[in-house]
């Protein structure tokens, strides 16, 4: 399922494509459909927005839950809609990153920036899943179980 759109971008953007099966694993289980709210999303990341987009001023709580397109994952990568226009991904509706082309291409776009960044695809994995690689001070990932079930896929578990 997918094979010639996930053998594209493996070659495009150099990636193996065990490593994007996994993704898409661990991600969506294969369903094109998921759609993920990531609540605090807007809280954590784009809290000065709520200043330039409203202007009644919302209460902190209902901020918090406030359910949107942007603050979304979406399709087989779990792609959120800021991420993929980061990385060029231009739209008329955020519902395209649901079709498997589209977000296979800017999920792997995303993944190679990040090796790229990192210089290690564990880094890559990690920053994947929660922005960035952060480490405890033991070594391990903040989401060290999120990496090893990649990993786990990846080396065909």
């Amino acid at each position: 399922m997918y094979d010639d759109i996930i053998k594209r971008y493996a070659v495009v953007y150099d990636i193996d494509e065990k490593l994007i099966r996994a993704i898409i694993q661990v991600e969506s289980s294969w369903n094109p459909w998921a759609i993920r709210v990531e609540r605090g999303f807007w809280k954590r990341y784009l809290d000065g927005i709520k200043r330039v987009f409203f202007v009644t001023p919302i209460d902190d709580d209902k901020w918090l839950d406030y359910p949107d397109f942007t603050s979304c994952s979406y399709g087989l990568m779990q792609l959120m809609l800021t991420t993929a226009m980061e990385q060029g991904f231009r739209f008329t509706y955020p519902t395209e990153l649901l079709d498997p082309a589209t977000n296979i291409k800017w999920g792997c776009a995303l993944l190679k920036k990040l090796y790229r960044r990192y210089g290690d695809w564990n880094d890559a994995i990690s920053a994947y899943n929660q922005g960035n690689n952060r480490k405890n001070l033991d070594g391990t990932y903040v989401n060290q179980k999120y990496v090893n079930k990649v990993l786990k896929y990846y080396r065909g578990g």
